[in-house]
Protein backbone atom coordinates (compact mmCIF):
# COMPACT_ATOMS: atom_id res chain seq x y z
CA UNK A 1 0.00 0.00 0.00
CA UNK A 2 1.25 3.52 -0.77
CA UNK A 3 2.45 5.59 2.16
CA UNK A 4 1.94 9.31 2.79
CA UNK A 5 4.86 11.45 1.71
CA UNK A 6 7.26 12.81 4.30
CA UNK A 7 6.86 16.56 4.75
CA UNK A 8 10.04 18.34 5.82
CA UNK A 9 9.94 21.30 8.15
CA UNK A 10 10.72 24.71 6.62
CA UNK A 11 12.80 27.39 8.27
CA UNK A 12 13.34 31.06 7.49
CA UNK A 13 16.81 31.93 6.21
CA UNK A 14 17.43 34.39 9.03
CA UNK A 15 16.98 31.65 11.62
CA UNK A 16 20.55 30.35 11.74
CA UNK A 17 22.39 32.32 14.44
CA UNK A 18 26.08 33.20 14.64
CA UNK A 19 28.37 36.19 15.20
CA UNK A 20 27.21 39.54 13.79
CA UNK A 21 29.56 42.09 12.22
CA UNK A 22 28.50 45.75 12.30
CA UNK A 23 29.47 49.05 10.73
CA UNK A 24 28.34 52.66 10.54
CA UNK A 25 26.37 54.48 13.22
CA UNK A 26 26.89 52.51 16.44
CA UNK A 27 23.36 52.82 17.84
CA UNK A 28 21.66 52.04 14.54
CA UNK A 29 24.01 49.12 13.88
CA UNK A 30 23.15 47.66 17.29
CA UNK A 31 19.45 47.74 16.39
CA UNK A 32 20.15 45.97 13.10
CA UNK A 33 22.34 43.38 14.80
CA UNK A 34 19.68 42.61 17.38
CA UNK A 35 17.11 42.24 14.60
CA UNK A 36 19.00 39.65 12.55
CA UNK A 37 20.47 37.72 15.46
CA UNK A 38 17.66 35.20 15.87
CA UNK A 39 18.52 31.96 17.65
CA UNK A 40 17.93 28.77 15.65
CA UNK A 41 14.89 26.72 16.58
CA UNK A 42 13.52 23.40 15.40
CA UNK A 43 10.36 23.58 17.50
CA UNK A 44 7.06 23.20 15.67
CA UNK A 45 5.70 26.29 17.46
CA UNK A 46 8.78 28.40 16.60
CA UNK A 47 8.04 32.01 15.74
CA UNK A 48 8.95 31.61 12.08
CA UNK A 49 5.92 29.32 11.82
CA UNK A 50 3.60 31.16 14.21
CA UNK A 51 0.00 31.69 13.08
CA UNK A 52 -0.15 32.63 9.37
CA UNK A 53 3.62 32.73 8.85
CA UNK A 54 3.91 28.98 8.45
CA UNK A 55 1.16 27.75 6.18
CA UNK A 56 2.69 28.22 2.71
CA UNK A 57 6.31 27.79 1.63
CA UNK A 58 8.13 30.71 0.03
CA UNK A 59 11.86 30.87 -0.78
CA UNK A 60 14.02 33.23 1.30
CA UNK A 61 11.33 34.29 3.74
CA UNK A 62 12.46 36.90 6.26
CA UNK A 63 12.20 35.82 9.87
CA UNK A 64 9.17 37.42 11.56
CA UNK A 65 11.20 38.22 14.67
CA UNK A 66 13.65 40.16 12.52
CA UNK A 67 10.80 42.05 10.88
CA UNK A 68 9.12 42.82 14.19
CA UNK A 69 12.30 44.12 15.84
CA UNK A 70 13.03 46.40 12.90
CA UNK A 71 9.48 47.72 12.89
CA UNK A 72 9.41 48.40 16.62
CA UNK A 73 12.83 50.09 16.71
CA UNK A 74 12.94 52.03 13.44
CA UNK A 75 9.39 53.03 12.53
CA UNK A 76 6.97 55.50 14.14
CA UNK A 77 3.95 54.21 16.03
CA UNK A 78 0.91 54.36 13.80
CA UNK A 79 3.08 54.93 10.75
CA UNK A 80 2.80 53.43 7.28
CA UNK A 81 5.25 50.69 6.33
CA UNK A 82 5.98 49.61 2.77
CA UNK A 83 7.39 46.28 1.60
CA UNK A 84 7.80 46.49 -2.19
CA UNK A 85 8.95 42.84 -2.37
CA UNK A 86 6.31 41.55 0.01
CA UNK A 87 6.64 37.87 -0.93
CA UNK A 88 4.78 35.82 1.65
CA UNK A 89 3.73 38.91 3.64
CA UNK A 90 5.92 38.58 6.73
CA UNK A 91 6.68 42.30 7.11
CA UNK A 92 3.05 43.25 6.45
CA UNK A 93 1.68 40.90 9.10
CA UNK A 94 4.21 42.03 11.69
CA UNK A 95 3.43 45.67 10.92
CA UNK A 96 -0.26 45.05 11.53
CA UNK A 97 0.47 43.25 14.80
CA UNK A 98 2.34 46.34 16.04
CA UNK A 99 -0.46 48.70 15.05
CA UNK A 100 1.08 50.04 11.84
CA UNK A 101 -0.67 50.30 8.51
CA UNK A 102 1.06 48.37 5.74
CA UNK A 103 1.40 48.47 1.98
CA UNK A 104 2.86 45.56 0.07
CA UNK A 105 3.56 44.95 -3.57
CA UNK A 106 5.11 42.21 -5.66
CA UNK A 107 5.29 41.20 -9.32
CA UNK A 108 4.63 37.56 -8.43
CA UNK A 109 0.84 36.91 -8.49
CA UNK A 110 1.30 34.02 -6.03
CA UNK A 111 2.94 36.40 -3.57
CA UNK A 112 0.12 38.92 -3.98
CA UNK A 113 -2.53 36.25 -3.31
CA UNK A 114 -0.63 34.95 -0.31
CA UNK A 115 0.00 38.36 1.25
CA UNK A 116 -3.61 39.44 0.74
CA UNK A 117 -4.87 36.31 2.47
CA UNK A 118 -2.51 36.70 5.41
CA UNK A 119 -3.32 40.37 5.97
CA UNK A 120 -7.10 40.09 5.61
CA UNK A 121 -8.60 39.57 9.09
CA UNK A 122 -10.62 36.34 9.12
CA UNK A 123 -13.31 36.25 11.79
CA UNK A 124 -14.11 32.73 13.14
CA UNK A 125 -17.35 32.55 11.15
CA UNK A 126 -15.29 33.02 7.98
CA UNK A 127 -12.81 30.28 8.86
CA UNK A 128 -15.64 27.85 9.64
CA UNK A 129 -17.05 28.52 6.18
CA UNK A 130 -13.59 27.99 4.69
CA UNK A 131 -13.23 24.54 6.23
CA UNK A 132 -16.74 23.56 5.13
CA UNK A 133 -15.93 24.65 1.58
CA UNK A 134 -12.68 22.67 1.63
CA UNK A 135 -14.51 19.53 2.69
CA UNK A 136 -17.05 20.02 -0.08
CA UNK A 137 -14.28 20.42 -2.68
CA UNK A 138 -12.57 17.28 -1.37
CA UNK A 139 -15.88 15.37 -1.50
CA UNK A 140 -16.34 16.47 -5.09
CA UNK A 141 -12.84 15.25 -5.98
CA UNK A 142 -13.50 11.96 -4.17
CA UNK A 143 -16.69 11.34 -6.10
CA UNK A 144 -14.88 11.95 -9.40
CA UNK A 145 -12.06 9.61 -8.35
CA UNK A 146 -14.42 6.78 -7.40
CA UNK A 147 -16.42 7.26 -10.60
CA UNK A 148 -13.15 7.22 -12.62
CA UNK A 149 -14.39 10.36 -14.32
CA UNK A 150 -11.04 11.32 -15.84
CA UNK A 151 -9.65 14.82 -16.18
CA UNK A 152 -11.97 17.83 -16.29
CA UNK A 153 -9.72 19.49 -18.89
CA UNK A 154 -6.66 18.83 -20.99
CA UNK A 155 -3.65 18.55 -18.66
CA UNK A 156 -0.31 19.96 -19.85
CA UNK A 157 2.71 17.72 -20.30
CA UNK A 158 4.57 19.53 -17.51
CA UNK A 159 2.00 18.24 -15.02
CA UNK A 160 1.78 14.79 -16.57
CA UNK A 161 5.52 14.40 -15.95
CA UNK A 162 5.40 15.92 -12.46
CA UNK A 163 2.67 13.82 -10.81
CA UNK A 164 1.70 10.19 -10.58
CA UNK A 165 -1.38 9.66 -12.80
CA UNK A 166 -3.81 9.04 -9.92
CA UNK A 167 -2.47 12.07 -8.03
CA UNK A 168 -2.79 14.28 -11.09
CA UNK A 169 -6.44 13.28 -11.60
CA UNK A 170 -7.26 13.83 -7.94
CA UNK A 171 -5.67 17.28 -7.98
CA UNK A 172 -7.68 18.08 -11.09
CA UNK A 173 -10.80 17.03 -9.19
CA UNK A 174 -9.87 19.27 -6.25
CA UNK A 175 -9.35 22.20 -8.58
CA UNK A 176 -12.74 21.57 -10.16
CA UNK A 177 -14.31 21.37 -6.70
CA UNK A 178 -12.73 24.70 -5.70
CA UNK A 179 -14.25 26.31 -8.80
CA UNK A 180 -17.69 25.37 -7.46
CA UNK A 181 -17.03 26.75 -3.95
CA UNK A 182 -18.60 30.01 -2.70
CA UNK A 183 -16.73 32.95 -4.30
CA UNK A 184 -15.61 34.40 -0.96
CA UNK A 185 -13.75 31.18 -0.08
CA UNK A 186 -12.08 30.50 -3.43
CA UNK A 187 -8.90 32.60 -3.02
CA UNK A 188 -8.07 30.93 0.31
CA UNK A 189 -8.94 27.50 -1.06
CA UNK A 190 -6.65 28.14 -4.02
CA UNK A 191 -3.79 29.01 -1.67
CA UNK A 192 -4.42 25.87 0.38
CA UNK A 193 -4.34 23.91 -2.87
CA UNK A 194 -1.16 25.74 -3.89
CA UNK A 195 0.51 24.85 -0.58
CA UNK A 196 0.26 21.08 -1.24
CA UNK A 197 1.22 20.97 -4.93
CA UNK A 198 4.98 20.61 -4.58
CA UNK A 199 4.60 18.11 -1.73
CA UNK A 200 2.54 15.85 -3.97
CA UNK A 201 4.70 16.29 -7.06
CA UNK A 202 7.92 14.53 -7.98
CA UNK A 203 9.93 17.68 -7.22
CA UNK A 204 12.21 17.57 -4.17
CA UNK A 205 11.42 21.13 -3.20
CA UNK A 206 10.38 24.63 -4.24
CA UNK A 207 13.77 25.80 -5.47
CA UNK A 208 14.92 22.74 -7.42
CA UNK A 209 13.83 20.85 -10.50
CA UNK A 210 15.41 17.67 -9.17
CA UNK A 211 12.86 14.89 -8.89
CA UNK A 212 12.40 11.97 -6.57
CA UNK A 213 9.92 9.11 -6.15
CA UNK A 214 7.07 9.80 -3.75
CA UNK A 215 4.50 7.16 -2.88
CA UNK A 216 1.11 8.78 -2.48
CA UNK A 217 -1.98 6.76 -1.62
CA UNK A 218 -5.23 7.23 -3.54
CA UNK A 219 -7.38 9.70 -1.64
CA UNK A 220 -4.41 11.16 0.22
CA UNK A 221 -4.34 14.47 -1.73
CA UNK A 222 -7.92 15.19 -0.67
CA UNK A 223 -7.23 14.24 2.94
CA UNK A 224 -4.13 16.45 2.94
CA UNK A 225 -6.17 19.30 1.44
CA UNK A 226 -8.73 19.09 4.27
CA UNK A 227 -6.01 18.78 6.89
CA UNK A 228 -4.30 21.85 5.47
CA UNK A 229 -7.58 23.79 5.42
CA UNK A 230 -8.17 23.00 9.09
CA UNK A 231 -4.62 24.10 9.89
CA UNK A 232 -5.00 27.34 7.92
CA UNK A 233 -8.30 28.10 9.66
CA UNK A 234 -6.63 27.65 13.03
CA UNK A 235 -3.81 29.96 11.95
CA UNK A 236 -6.24 32.64 10.72
CA UNK A 237 -8.11 32.41 14.03
CA UNK A 238 -4.89 32.81 15.98
CA UNK A 239 -3.83 35.89 14.04
CA UNK A 240 -7.31 37.40 14.39
CA UNK A 241 -7.04 37.09 18.17
CA UNK A 242 -3.67 38.86 18.19
CA UNK A 243 -4.51 41.86 16.00
CA UNK A 244 -5.37 45.22 17.58
CA UNK A 245 -9.01 46.25 17.45
CA UNK A 246 -9.82 47.64 15.00
CA UNK A 247 -7.03 46.00 12.98
CA UNK A 248 -4.72 48.31 11.01
CA UNK A 249 -5.25 48.42 7.27
CA UNK A 250 -3.05 46.49 4.85
CA UNK A 251 -3.12 46.99 1.09
CA UNK A 252 -1.41 44.62 -1.33
CA UNK A 253 -0.89 45.31 -5.02
CA UNK A 254 0.61 43.51 -7.99
CA UNK A 255 3.16 46.13 -8.92
CA UNK A 256 6.76 46.67 -9.97
CA UNK A 257 8.98 47.97 -7.16
CA UNK A 258 10.67 50.23 -9.71
CA UNK A 259 7.33 51.93 -10.40
CA UNK A 260 5.11 51.72 -7.28
CA UNK A 261 2.20 53.15 -9.25
CA UNK A 262 -0.21 52.86 -6.30
CA UNK A 263 2.03 54.66 -3.77
CA UNK A 264 2.05 58.46 -3.44
CA UNK A 265 5.17 60.60 -3.21
CA UNK A 266 6.53 61.15 0.32
CA UNK A 267 3.79 59.00 1.86
CA UNK A 268 5.73 56.13 3.45
CA UNK A 269 7.20 56.41 6.94
CA UNK A 270 9.51 53.41 6.59
CA UNK A 271 10.41 50.73 4.06
CA UNK A 272 11.45 47.29 5.28
CA UNK A 273 12.05 44.77 2.56
CA UNK A 274 14.12 41.87 1.32
CA UNK A 275 14.97 42.48 -2.35
CA UNK A 276 15.94 39.49 -4.50
CA UNK A 277 19.45 38.15 -4.02
CA UNK A 278 21.02 38.76 -7.41
CA UNK A 279 21.58 35.64 -9.57
CA UNK A 280 20.34 33.42 -6.75
CA UNK A 281 16.62 32.73 -7.21
CA UNK A 282 14.24 32.51 -10.13
CA UNK A 283 10.75 32.99 -8.73
CA UNK A 284 9.14 32.54 -12.12
CA UNK A 285 10.61 29.04 -12.36
CA UNK A 286 10.05 28.23 -8.69
CA UNK A 287 6.35 29.10 -8.88
CA UNK A 288 5.61 28.08 -12.47
CA UNK A 289 3.63 25.02 -11.34
CA UNK A 290 1.53 27.09 -8.95
CA UNK A 291 0.99 29.87 -11.47
CA UNK A 292 -0.23 27.31 -14.00
CA UNK A 293 -2.60 25.46 -11.65
CA UNK A 294 -4.04 28.68 -10.23
CA UNK A 295 -4.52 30.22 -13.67
CA UNK A 296 -2.43 33.29 -12.84
CA UNK A 297 -0.86 35.57 -15.44
CA UNK A 298 2.92 35.46 -15.08
CA UNK A 299 3.87 37.78 -17.95
CA UNK A 300 4.72 40.80 -15.76
CA UNK A 301 6.85 38.62 -13.51
CA UNK A 302 8.62 37.14 -16.53
CA UNK A 303 9.47 40.61 -17.83
CA UNK A 304 10.30 42.40 -14.62
CA UNK A 305 11.61 39.95 -12.01
CA UNK A 306 14.57 41.71 -10.43
CA UNK A 307 17.89 39.88 -10.07
CA UNK A 308 16.53 36.64 -11.53
CA UNK A 309 19.15 33.95 -12.04
CA UNK A 310 17.94 33.29 -15.60
CA UNK A 311 18.91 36.86 -16.55
CA UNK A 312 22.43 36.61 -15.10
CA UNK A 313 23.52 33.10 -15.99
CA UNK A 314 25.25 34.13 -19.22
CA UNK A 315 26.82 37.37 -17.94
CA UNK A 316 30.44 37.66 -16.91
CA UNK A 317 31.36 39.23 -13.57
CA UNK A 318 31.73 42.77 -14.93
CA UNK A 319 28.42 42.60 -16.77
CA UNK A 320 26.66 41.08 -13.76
CA UNK A 321 27.83 43.82 -11.42
CA UNK A 322 26.89 46.55 -13.90
CA UNK A 323 23.45 45.04 -14.48
CA UNK A 324 22.79 44.64 -10.76
CA UNK A 325 23.89 48.19 -10.00
CA UNK A 326 21.56 49.44 -12.73
CA UNK A 327 18.64 47.46 -11.31
CA UNK A 328 19.31 48.73 -7.78
CA UNK A 329 19.66 52.29 -9.09
CA UNK A 330 16.17 52.20 -10.60
CA UNK A 331 14.82 50.67 -7.39
CA UNK A 332 16.42 53.32 -5.18
CA UNK A 333 14.95 56.10 -7.29
CA UNK A 334 11.48 54.62 -6.82
CA UNK A 335 11.92 54.06 -3.08
CA UNK A 336 13.30 57.56 -2.51
CA UNK A 337 10.24 59.02 -4.24
CA UNK A 338 7.73 57.47 -1.84
CA UNK A 339 9.75 57.64 1.40
CA UNK A 340 9.36 60.62 3.73
CA UNK A 341 12.41 62.73 4.53
CA UNK A 342 14.57 61.04 7.20
CA UNK A 343 12.46 57.88 6.86
CA UNK A 344 14.16 54.53 7.38
CA UNK A 345 14.89 52.13 4.53
CA UNK A 346 16.03 48.69 5.67
CA UNK A 347 17.23 46.16 3.12
CA UNK A 348 17.54 42.53 4.17
CA UNK A 349 19.81 41.23 1.43
CA UNK A 350 22.49 38.60 1.01
CA UNK A 351 25.76 38.27 -0.87
CA UNK A 352 25.63 36.38 -4.16
CA UNK A 353 28.13 34.89 -6.59
CA UNK A 354 28.70 34.89 -10.33
CA UNK A 355 30.59 32.30 -12.33
CA UNK A 356 33.53 33.38 -14.51
CA UNK A 357 36.02 31.51 -16.73
CA UNK A 358 38.54 31.87 -13.89
CA UNK A 359 36.10 30.66 -11.28
CA UNK A 360 33.18 32.21 -9.37
CA UNK A 361 33.48 35.59 -7.67
CA UNK A 362 31.44 37.01 -4.81
CA UNK A 363 29.01 39.89 -5.28
CA UNK A 364 29.02 41.60 -1.89
CA UNK A 365 25.58 43.11 -1.38
CA UNK A 366 26.62 45.73 1.19
CA UNK A 367 29.36 47.09 -1.09
CA UNK A 368 27.08 47.25 -4.12
CA UNK A 369 24.29 48.99 -2.18
CA UNK A 370 26.76 51.57 -0.85
CA UNK A 371 28.07 52.33 -4.35
CA UNK A 372 24.59 52.66 -5.83
CA UNK A 373 23.38 54.90 -2.99
CA UNK A 374 26.37 57.18 -3.38
CA UNK A 375 25.73 57.49 -7.12
CA UNK A 376 22.04 58.27 -6.66
CA UNK A 377 22.55 60.78 -3.87
CA UNK A 378 19.04 60.69 -2.36
CA UNK A 379 19.49 57.66 -0.08
CA UNK A 380 22.30 57.73 2.47
CA UNK A 381 23.77 54.58 4.08
CA UNK A 382 23.63 54.80 7.89
CA UNK A 383 24.57 51.39 9.31
CA UNK A 384 24.85 47.70 8.59
CA UNK A 385 24.79 44.39 10.44
CA UNK A 386 26.05 41.23 8.73
CA UNK A 387 25.81 37.58 9.69
CA UNK A 388 27.43 34.63 7.91
CA UNK A 389 25.09 32.37 5.96
CA UNK A 390 25.57 29.02 4.22
CA UNK A 391 25.85 29.06 0.42
CA UNK A 392 24.05 26.12 -1.16
CA UNK A 393 24.84 26.67 -4.84
CA UNK A 394 27.61 24.15 -5.48
CA UNK A 395 28.82 25.76 -8.71
CA UNK A 396 29.73 29.03 -6.97
CA UNK A 397 30.72 27.91 -3.46
CA UNK A 398 34.38 28.60 -4.23
CA UNK A 399 33.58 32.34 -4.28
CA UNK A 400 33.22 32.27 -0.50
CA UNK A 401 36.28 30.19 0.32
CA UNK A 402 38.25 33.08 1.88
CA UNK A 403 35.37 35.06 3.38
CA UNK A 404 31.89 33.75 4.18
CA UNK A 405 28.73 34.70 2.40
CA UNK A 406 26.80 37.18 4.55
CA UNK A 407 23.22 38.23 4.92
CA UNK A 408 22.98 41.91 5.71
CA UNK A 409 20.57 44.30 7.35
CA UNK A 410 21.38 47.64 5.71
CA UNK A 411 19.89 50.88 6.99
CA UNK A 412 19.63 53.88 4.70
CA UNK A 413 17.67 57.11 5.01
CA UNK A 414 16.37 59.80 2.68
CA UNK A 415 17.96 63.21 3.00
Amino acid sequence: MSEPINVQRRRALTNVGGEVETGGDHEAAAILAHAIDVAPSQEEDAEDRAHVHGFHSYPARAHPVTARRLIEELTPEGGIILDPFCGSGTVLVEAMLTGRAAIGSDLNPVAVMLSRAKTFPHAPIKTEALVDAARSAADFAGQRRKAKAGASRRLPQEDVSSFAPHVLLELDGLRAGIEQAPPETRPDLQLIFSSILVKLSARKGDTTDEQTTKRVAAGYPSRLFIQKAEDVARRFDELYSLLPSPPPRARVYEDDANVLAKVDDNSIDAIITSPPYVATYDYLAHHQMRLRWLGLDSRKLARGEMGARRNYVRLDAREANASWENELGMLFKSLARVLVRDGALVLLIADSAQGTPRGPIAIRADEVVKRVAEKGGRLVPIARASQARPHFHAATQEAFRDRPRFEHALLLTKR
